[in-house]
């Protein structure tokens, strides 16, 4: 069985992939298995097999590819990439995501292995083809969801699934989400934990930055937005609270 299980939810990115493959190979730590699930459309005809394929020299049998039919729900194809996984440790990494340096694996186990806390997160560097910046939790932050990790809700400081490692306790994402499927997923997974998480401010991750992204697709769709807060807000029975409605109310009203 191995340490960690990385997961890739992948669509279409053939040049992502790769990168974020290539900085796989590199880690300094190599107990793990790769999951890519391939999420192909019938008009998709050319699919990441190949590409996956190039890396099976290098990864052997750690190695496993899956097409995944696309249901144009995300959250079913980052399911599928972990819904079989062995590993310990859950690394979910968005194909257009890749580890930082060598010894960012090792980091992100070493974080989580030294702690009982259910998640890990890190710093990560946000990258775009004209600018990188480094990104992490704010102390202020930090002490906001130590308070109340339903604070998330309001202020969604973790990041993205691919800055996160965590228990593989069959937990799943919820398909329904686009726009708040992360910050839901956390919510659930250190809740479940009794409420503690482990962190870094450390870049361990390299995130891509692209007008192609769900966050834009997202962004450009407010009425799926405020759908989404509205339904997490019932979801996780945020009812009771004055300061969850108020933001709820804040967000039905802005225009995303």
């Amino acid at each position: 069985m191995p340490k960690v299980s990385i997961c890739i939810p992948a669509y279409r990115d053939r040049d992502g992939l790769e990168r974020l493959l290539n900085s796989i190979v590199a880690q300094s730590f190599t107990d793990y298995e790769v999951i890519v699930s391939d999420d192909v459309t019938d008009n998709n005809s050319s699919s990441l097999e190949d590409i996956a394929g190039k890396y099976k020299g290098a990864l052997g049998d750690r190695l496993i590819y899956k097409k995944h039919t696309s249901t144009g729900r995300p959250g079913d194809n980052w399911n599928s990439s972990i819904e079989n996984a062995k590993g310990q440790y859950i690394k979910m990494m968005l194909h257009d995501d890749w580890f930082t340096d060598k010894d960012s694996l090792s980091e992100y186990v070493s974080l989580i292995e030294e702690s009982d806390a259910p998640l890990a997160f890190s710093g990560t560097w946000e990258v775009s083809a004209d600018w990188r910046y480094a990104r992490h939790i704010t102390d202020e932050d930090v002490l906001l969801i130590k308070k109340d990790i339903r604070n998330l809700y309001t202020k969604s400081v973790i990041g993205a699934p691919s800055a996160t490692i965590y228990r593989n306790n069959g937990r799943l994402y919820d398909p329904k989400l686009k726009w708040l499927i992360d910050m839901e997923f956390y919510i659930r997974q250190i809740r479940a934990g009794g409420g503690s998480f482990v962190y870094t401010n450390k870049p361990l991750m390299s995130i891509g930055r692209s007008d192609s992204q769900m966050t834009s697709y997202c962004l450009s769709h407010p009425n799926l937005v405020r759908k989404e807060y509205f339904y997490v807000y019932k979801k996780l029975g945020l009812k009771s609270e004055k300061e969850y409605a108020d933001y709820l109310k804040g967000q039905l009203k802005k225009p995303h």
